[in-house]
């Protein structure tokens, strides 16, 4: 079962342009982060999620300074070779300077359309909501034009309820994780949420419900090292798990925004699409790039580390991530104050050699030991 979700994403192309030709949908890539895929689904398209790849940079320093993240370099990137021509028009979100100006450059660059869901800064509920009314309006025309198909209620109900079936599902891998450390290895835990930002939800869905019935009869393994919680935007590159697996570290918990922020979104209103996106993309967990006053990150990430169980925290930090950077300072001096040690690795995702993370990753694991 494991090796079907490695092998999605080892052929991410090959799998899209398959099932583009069975549903007979346009594909819609979604930046990261935080778009509602539902509105994509209910509009009769096929979102794709695109977090990143490890892509060797080579065109798009064109355009994007080598100062800016690895994530947005590296999706331009795939454009600029003609790696995402099954993609046929891109949904964006404004979490940060960069993403908001690479979709100007790929409105420059390229024929194909782009949707912004602009997210607002402000301080209450109702005034997100109300400034998100006309965002929303301008990017469900905008897939409607795209697919040639309207957004309804039945058709939002309908993806919302298999898109909470799949973050579900998701948070019963997480608890599974948590209560038996070590019943699924690393490498493979993040394998199986990377191989949902590719598959069409429903098949997803059947292949995780397959894989937690699997683990629910597994015993949990003895746990011989720390047991750690990760932080940071993206929790690739993947390849790095197996760093953790070598050195028989067990991630029990995370606060990644393509991990634990996203999975643990609940169902989408459907009867209000304007409460349903602004719900979405402001609760329940909170983030470095999505301003709301209502929840304290540090509170939230103190809970997380206790409830886990974990006995440090380690910040994945993809380097030049601006909102990460500034956040961090403040949650590390948190976690000191409770007693909590947390280390930095510092990664891209076009890395290849992993010995330098693997040697602090080990160092922080024996400082907790000792």
């Amino acid at each position: 079962m494991i090796e079907h979700f490695h092998s999605i994403i080892s052929n991410v192309s090959s799998t899209i342009s398959k099932y583009e030709t069975e549903l007979k949908k346009p594909v819609i890539g979604v930046m990261p982060a935080y778009f509602p895929m539902e509105l994509i689904d209910a509009a009769g398209g096929y979102p794709v999620q695109l977090w990143g790849n490890n892509l060797p940079i080579q065109r798009s320093d064109t355009y994007l300074q080598s100062y800016c993240c690895s994530v947005a370099r590296s999706v331009l990137e795939l454009e600029m070779k003609g790696g995402a021509n099954m993609v046929k028009a891109y949904a964006f979100t404004s979490i940060c300077d960069t993403l908001i100006n690479l979709r100007e450059i790929y409105r420059r660059l390229f024929q194909k359309p782009t949707f912004e869901l602009s997210i607002p800064s402000t301080q209450t509920e109702q005034a997100r909501r109300n400034y998100l009314k006309n965002i929303i309006d301008t990017v469900t025309k905008g897939l409607e034009s795209v697919t040639g198909k309207k957004i309804t209620q039945n058709s939002l109900k309908d993806a919302s309820a298999i898109y909470a079936r799949s973050r579900e599902l998701q948070r019963k891998l997480y608890e599974l994780r948590q209560t038996k450390p070590g019943v699924i290895k690393n490498y493979d835990f993040y394998a199986v949420l990377k191989a949902g930002f590719f598959l069409p939800r429903s098949i997803y869905n059947d292949m995780l419900e397959g894989l937690i019935r699997q683990l629910e009869k597994l015993p949990a393994p003895s746990a011989k090292r720390p047991k750690i919680l990760m932080s940071g935007m993206v929790f690739d590159p993947i390849e790095a798990y197996k760093i953790f697996d070598e050195l028989e570290i067990h991630i029990v918990d995370d606060d990644f925004a393509n991990g634990w922020r996203t999975a643990s979104k609940t169902a989408f209103n459907y009867k209000d699409i304007y409460e349903g996106v602004t719900q979405y993309l402001f609760q329940p967990a909170p983030c470095c790039c999505v301003y709301n006053p209502d929840l304290d990150r540090h509170e939230y990430l103190i809970k997380k580390v206790k409830t886990s169980g974990a006995q440090g925290v380690i910040f994945w930090y993809i380097k030049f991530c601006e909102p990460d950077a500034f956040d961090r300072p403040q949650l590390i001096g948190r976690l000191k104050k409770e007693g909590i040690p947390s280390v930095t690795i510092e990664i891209e995702l076009s890395m290849t050699n992993f010995d330098p993370v693997k040697t602090r990753i080990n160092a922080f694991c024996e400082m907790l030991e000792g």
